[in-house]
Parts: C-alpha cells; structure tokens; sequence
C-alpha cells in the first residue's frame, strides 16, 4: 500500500530538508585531508623503497580526473544538490515508496543499517558488473581503468559520466529504505573503497575470503586475459563469489587498458571511448548490430554474435617481466611497472614537472576556494572559472604528452589568468576581485585581501618569464634529440 503523498509539487532542495538528508554530513568532503596525507604516505614510502609505483605524468593525470569530474558536476553544472544518485533516491521514496515495508525498517533500527549496508554494497556489485559487461556504460567507467600503475591516486580517477549511470542500481531501495541511511551508507561505500587500489599491501589472511582487500582488487584492475571481468566487489567480496565472478591473485598483474589509452589529456580521457562507440556504430552494418554495439560488451563483435562480452581468445597477451619472491614465486610487490609494455610516454624534466606540479596545486587550489563564495559571485564566474580550470587541466596533459603545441597552450593559459584577473580588478575595483569578493569597507581588511592576490599575479607573471626562457634556450621536453611529438 502506497501512501497518500501532497500535491504539493516539491523541489529536490525542499525533499532533501523534508526527509533530513541535508543534515547528512559529506564524509567524503571531510575526508579528503585524511585521503591526501594517505597518498603521500604511499608516495613516500614507494621512493623510500626505491620502487617506481608512482610516476608523475600517471598519478597527477589520475588526480586530474577526480578534479574534473569535481568541476564538472560543482562548477559548470552549479549543482547544489548531492547526486543524481540521492535526487532520484529522495524523488522515488517521495513519490513511490510502500509505507507497510517503510515501517518495517524505521530509520533508527540497527536491522535497518546492517541491511542498508549490505543491499547498498550488492547494488554497488550489479551496477559495477554493468559497467564492465555492457559498453554503453563502460564508457562511463573505463576512465577509472585507464592508469597503467595501480596506487591510492587510481582510486581518485573517475569519469564525469559514472554518477548518470550507476543511480538506477539503487532506486529499488527508495521504496522503503529511509534516504538519510542511504545517503550515509552511500558515502561509506564509497569511502572504502580508496584504501584498497595499494600495491603496499599483500594478502589479509581470512579477510580473504569475505571482504574486498587490494590483492582481490588488483585483479579487477588487470589486463591479464584470466583477469578480464573479475572481483566486482565494492566492500564485500561475497557477491563475486556467489555470481561466479572471483578470481584470486594468482599471477603477476599487469595494470591498465586492453587496448591502452596513449594520452594524459584529461578531456581525452573522459570522451575516448565514446568516440570509440561512435566510430564502431558507424562501421558495423545493420541497426540490430548497431545497437548490439551499445548494450553488448566492449569486446563483442556481429561476427560472433553469440559471444557477448567478446572472444577471450582475442584478447592481447600482457608482456612484462616478472620478479619473484624469496620462495621462488611471483611477487605482484615487486613487480616493476617499468618493465612492462607501457605505453605512456617518457617522464617530464625535473623541473619542467615541478612547474606543472605547482601549477596544479594552483589551478586546484582556486577551484576549491571559489566555491565557497559562489553566492557572493556574478552567475558566470564559477563555470567560467571551472572552463579555466580545464583548460589548466588540458594544458598539464599536453605537456606530458610532450606536445609539440604544448609550450603556446601554457602560455596562452597563463596570459588568459593575468588579462582577465586585470580586467575583474578594473571592473570592480573594491567590490570585485577575481579570487576574492570582499564588502567594501575603509581600510583595514584591504591589505590582508590585496597581498596574497599580488603574489599570485607576480608568481604567473614569474612562470611567464620562465616558460618563455625556457622555450626561447632550451628543447622545451629536455632532449633536442628526441622529436616533439604531434
């Protein structure tokens, strides 16, 4: 039995205070110190050890797609609700839930908690495994596949398209589950799920056999043709074992694409495989094959019809070299990325990846500090400024893909960050400055305001003369020898 719902047509904002889940804190946002200094952590440890399992261009490019998928959905869309994943869980328990069922699992019982957790975590599994076996939807989640290392910054590189497929996984739940339960647990899910994309931890002993540990997820971030759709698992990785998904680690693995993606640029990266999808509805001959395209996996092909999820026998072998361990068998610890077949290109000059290095922690750094005063903001400015932070973005990858364009991009964005600021400070004098908005008052607050916005116009009017230096007395990439790439 339904109950009677108002005809009161309500707006999300209104549903989520109505039903609580506005109160509900964002762990996520409030964990990002504590995932930050766990990333350092690891790098630290990988340079203390002596091994490369961090590589600038790879785990920066992997930061880079968090942070876009974070401007994407904060800053050009200017969404101040949560998710597509609560708006449309409060808009089907608002309009559709079945009262006798939501009073049998009431918001502050722990059977309705320990149950909330495991049918979010199974939902999480069924949406995970689309992602993978249909390819409509693996291109809303290759991204997170396309590093070729494997470390904690892996867990940071999403797609700006997940959050438009993986919403309807959940929707079952709406019709008696309470959304502030859901909404914590949907943020806990996720939170776990960080600390396992580590090569610094080996096996867990008899956590094994129930939880999702970084030995079983390190096979599902495989490109080894026995790993190849295995370990869904989001906190538990029972489901896998009673679908018949499991697969242990068994063999040294090698990370990344099948088909690997051969670019840092982080738009690319977010787009590719649409393209790919396009490309190949294109080319296949008749509709019906055209769809199949879309909702069959990425490896199928209309001359194997039967073989939904594609031929494993065509699946390219991995090459690398493997390290063994002191009892003679494979170490997946030890095993160096370098020695395999990446395909990423070489690593920047120390001190051309210092310059975008910095540049990023700027560039991230006004994207994170606008959006607290977005209210306070000419309409435009946070998408503008969110457009800007992709072009820094677009620029940084250009540059470790040693482009030969990369030089003028950089510079161009420079030179749009100075005009612009300029212009704001011209504009709007003592009400409006491009990073900071301030009430005008006499005198006092002016100086703490002015000082850091002139050291941050003197430290890009300093990166201007160097970049130019460098360009105008150096090979840009540090090795005249090497052609730039096109």
């Amino acid at each position: 039995k339904k109950s009677p719902k108002s005809n009161e047509i309500r707006t999300m904002a209104s549903l989520a205070e109505v039903y609580g889940v506005s109160k509900v804190p964002d762990y996520i946002t409030a964990a990002i110190p504590y995932l930050v200094v766990l990333l350092l952590v690891e790098v630290l440890v990988c340079f203390l050890k002596g091994n490369k399992g961090h590589k600038l261009n790879d785990s920066l490019s992997s930061i880079i797609a968090g942070n876009t998928e974070f401007v994407w959905s904060k800053m050009l869309l200017t969404l101040t609700t949560r998710s597509l994943e609560v708006t449309s869980y409060l808009f089907v328990y608002h309009n559709f839930r079945i009262e006798s069922l939501v009073s049998l699992f009431p918001k502050d019982s722990s059977l309705t908690w320990v149950l909330c957790f495991l049918l979010i975590d199974h939902g999480y599994y069924w949406f995970h495994r689309a992602a993978h076996e249909i390819n409509a939807f693996w291109a809303a989640h290759i991204v997170h596949h396309s590093s070729e290392q494997y470390n904690l910054s892996t867990a940071l590189r999403q797609s700006v398209f997940q959050t438009y497929v993986s919403w309807m996984f959940y929707l079952p739940l709406a019709l008696f589950m309470h959304p502030t339960v859901f909404a914590v647990h949907k943020q806990f899910n996720t939170l776990y799920q960080f600390w396992i994309h580590t090569q610094m931890i080996g096996t867990m002993g008899p956590l094994e056999h129930f939880m999702n540990t970084p030995s079983h997820h390190r096979v599902h971030h495989a490109r080894n043709p026995k790993y190849i759709d295995k370990n869904y698992a989001g906190v538990l990785i029972i489901w896998d074992r009673l679908y018949g998904t499991f697969q242990a680690e068994e063999e040294p693995v090698v990370y990344g694409l099948v088909h690997p993606l051969t670019s840092f640029d982080p738009i690319w990266t977010q787009l590719h495989h649409i393209f790919e999808i396009g490309a190949r509805m294109y080319n296949t001959p008749g509709l019906a094959n055209k769809l199949g395209v879309l909702y069959h996996g990425p490896g199928w092909s209309p001359e194997r019809p039967h073989m939904r999820l594609g031929d494993p026998s065509l699946l390219p072998p991995v090459h690398y070299a493997p390290q063994v361990g002191p009892d003679g068998k494979p170490d997946p610890l030890s095993n160096d990325p370098d020695t395999r077949a990446l395909s990423m290109g070489p690593a920047l000059p120390a001190m051309l990846g210092l310059y975008v290095t910095v540049h990023f922690i700027v560039a991230s750094g006004l994207a994170l500090g606008m959006l607290p005063m977005s209210e306070h903001l000419p309409s435009y400015m946070i998408p503008s400024l969110g457009l800007y932070i992709l072009l820094s973005y677009s620029a940084f990858g250009a540059m470790f893909n040693n482009k030969s364009y990369a030089f003028h991009m950089e510079l161009t964005r420079l030179l749009v960050f100075l005009v612009v600021e300029m212009m704001f400070w011209v504009l709007y004098k003592d009400e409006f400055v491009f990073l900071w908005y301030r009430v005008p008052v006499s005198d006092g607050p002016h100086m703490a305001v002015d000082r850091p916005l002139k050291l941050l116009r003197a430290f890009y009017l300093l990166s201007v003369v160097w970049i130019v230096g460098r360009y105008a007395t150096l090979p840009f990439f540090g090795d005249s020898k090497k052609k730039k790439a096109e």
